[in-house]
């Protein structure tokens, strides 16, 4: 089996695990395709991604399109002669005419239980709205998004606790493990596909600096799925007395407070139908730190509206 021919393409952290995968299970990596290296951090200095990286390390041939649409890229792929190509967050879409080329087609690796959160960031709107199960699906890529047929799923039940740090190592545990014992079965064409229930998508949206921002207002679990997933980074935030605030780790109880406002000494802060109990915060330009810290160092009064 090792001597089918892969080219994987994908671009950040989390798709550079799933080549790791790959590489340690000794597939036949032929080539890496990865976004060209950008501008980034504070210096804006140019950086190869995370998979231009980790295929360099590897000694694999490495080549950085901006357009896969571009003659030379389909020609560059057709010169490789792959037997399968493997995606995971590319980042660019991936024309008809190469999804074609490989015998054993594309397939890609999707941390949703599809046709459930379709799109960029499904980890994200899996805890925006509070679902108990999460899971990953590998799938043959077609020209719509995320709508090609099922090769192989597998789920996990999730509580009210886990934020996005947490469920993403969780399932790409699960992902990196599922894409190697399911290789044999592609190459013995042992597959069964199964379409996807086109009346059960969802889709997500991209995510935008202001959809991060806390609304107390808002129900007590609403603001608590907001606050996990967006943690660790970048981080659900409330402004207080022009100052950004972020929380990055709470709890909630429910019951009767006055929304958007603060309740106790403890920086409890009123919702409907509850109040959220933070847990791990971060003042603006400063680290992290538990509560306990912050309220050494804060002051505030009980009573405090949030700036809305």
């Amino acid at each position: 089996m090792a001597s089918r021919r892969i080219i994987f393409m994908g671009t950040p952290e989390i798709s550079s695990i799933y080549l790791q995968s790959l590489i340690d299970s000794d597939q036949n990596i032929i080539a890496v395709f990865t976004q060209p290296p950008r501008k980034k951090g504070r210096g804006m200095k140019i950086q190869q991604s995370p998979v231009h990286k980790l295929a360099e390390d590897n000694s694999i041939s490495v080549f950085t399109p901006t357009d896969l649409n571009l003659n030379i890229s389909l020609n560059k792929i057709k010169e490789l002669k792959p037997d399968l190509i493997v995606i995971m967050g590319y980042g660019l879409k991936i024309p008809k005419n190469i999804l074609d080329l490989p015998e054993y087609g594309c397939i890609n690796i999707h941390v949703s239980l599809l046709p459930r959160w379709r799109g960029a960031s499904p980890i994200e709107y899996t805890l925006l709205n509070g679902d108990k199960e999460a899971g990953i699906t590998i799938f043959k890529l077609i020209e719509k998004m995320d709508a090609g047929p099922i090769i192989f799923q597998d789920s996990i039940e999730i509580d009210n606790k886990i934020n996005k740090d947490d469920l993403t190592s969780k399932l790409n545990n699960i992902g990196k493990k599922s894409l190697i014992r399911i290789l044999p079965n592609i190459f013995d064409n042992k597959i069964k596909f199964k379409d996807q229930d086109n009346n059960k998508v969802t889709y997500t949206k991209k995510i935008l600096p202001d959809m991060r921002k806390l609304d107390f207002n808002e129900n007590v679990e609403t603001i608590h799925n907001k606050i996990r997933a967006f943690s660790t980074y970048p981080c659900a935030w409330f402004e207080l007395n022009n100052e950004r605030i972020k929380i990055i780790k709470s709890n909630f109880v429910k019951g009767n407070w006055l929304p958007s406002t603060i309740i106790n000494d403890q920086f409890h802060i009123g919702c409907t139908f509850g109040k959220i109990c933070p847990q791990l915060i971060q003042r603006e330009g400063k680290k992290p730190m538990l509560l306990s810290d912050f309220l050494k160092g804060y002051s505030f009064e009980i009573g405090t509206k949030i700036d809305e």
